[in-house]
């Protein structure tokens, strides 16, 4: 249906009985006995309906025009609450407060990424060493170095240190006794700050007390051996995680540890023996 271009109902009845209309009522009347009255009053007749046919279609294309309008209205706040949405926000902050007296060392874009995936990092990433190295590396190499990752919706950039492990990054069997009780502290704290489950973070303090407590580390080669503990046992915590079937990491295991312990005396005897068997 053709659009209507204004309101029909203000439209004003012509006069049919005028000299304006008198050649048409003449053509109507030929060959009959109808009178000029008659024809005027039948063609006021005819204008009336079809006044009232296209007032009838005037209410409904008003009708359709607010319901369209309402949806667009509707469309375009959705559009603008998305929009919001997707806005960067800031977090408030306390009026009057001033910073701490000392400021905790920051880990690697890569090390905070594996945290926020609640997946498996080296401890060395949160030591001092590890910070101050990371930080050294991302000013040489990575500031003008990026990759694409997806936001949203969208396609973005990040520095390449989000994604790739540092070439220093020492595993947790390897680090010294003083590096793995600095990084182990850091650790708990970074993942507080990522609001990891309360339940995981009680079991990883738990777990970590444990190691530093235990009485084999007045054995010899007894920190190295529960440095290993600590890389394969928290290493196979994530591991069972990711299948949904892991164990109370909080609940040392004496009989892995000795086992452990067991190899590794194994392997420094074997490497005593070599050394010894080499001629001069």
């Amino acid at each position: 249906m053709a659009r209507i271009a204004s309101d029909p109902s203000l439209d004003i009845q012509p006069d049919f009985s005028s000299p304006t209309f008198e050649a048409l009522r003449i053509r109507i009347i030929r060959g009959t006995q109808t009178t000029h009255q008659e024809v005027a009053a039948e063609l006021a007749t005819v204008w009336q309906q079809d006044r009232d046919l296209r007032v009838a279609d005037w209410a409904r294309q008003v009708d359709e025009d607010i319901r369209l309008a309402a949806d667009a209205a509707q469309a375009e706040r959705e559009l603008a609450e998305q929009d919001q949405k997707k806005k960067p926000k800031i977090n408030d902050f306390k009026s009057g407060t001033v910073v701490g007296d000392t400021l905790t060392p920051r880990p690697s874009q890569y090390a905070i990424h594996k945290l926020k995936s609640f997946e498996y990092v080296e401890l060395w990433y949160f030591s001092p060493d590890g910070c101050k190295e990371t930080s050294d590396e991302a000013k040489t190499n990575s500031e003008d170095t990026f990759g694409l990752t997806r936001v949203d919706d969208f396609v973005a950039l990040k520095p390449v240190a989000s994604f790739k492990p540092s070439r220093k990054a020492i595993q947790d069997h390897s680090l010294e006794w003083r590096q793995f009780d600095l990084a182990k502290n850091s650790f708990l704290l970074h993942i507080n700050k990522l609001s990891w489950p309360k339940k995981h973070q009680r079991a990883l303090t738990m777990f970590f007390m444990n190691v530093i407590a235990h009485p084999y580390r007045s054995e010899p080669l007894g920190e190295r051996a529960l440095l290993v503990y600590v890389a394969r046992v928290r290493r196979d915590w994530h591991d069972t995680l990711v299948l949904n079937n892991a164990f109370d990491i909080s609940i040392f295991n004496l009989t892995l540890l000795k086992n452990m312990a067991e190899e590794i005396w194994n392997k420094a005897r074997h490497d005593s023996l070599t050394e010894v068997s080499i001629p001069f």
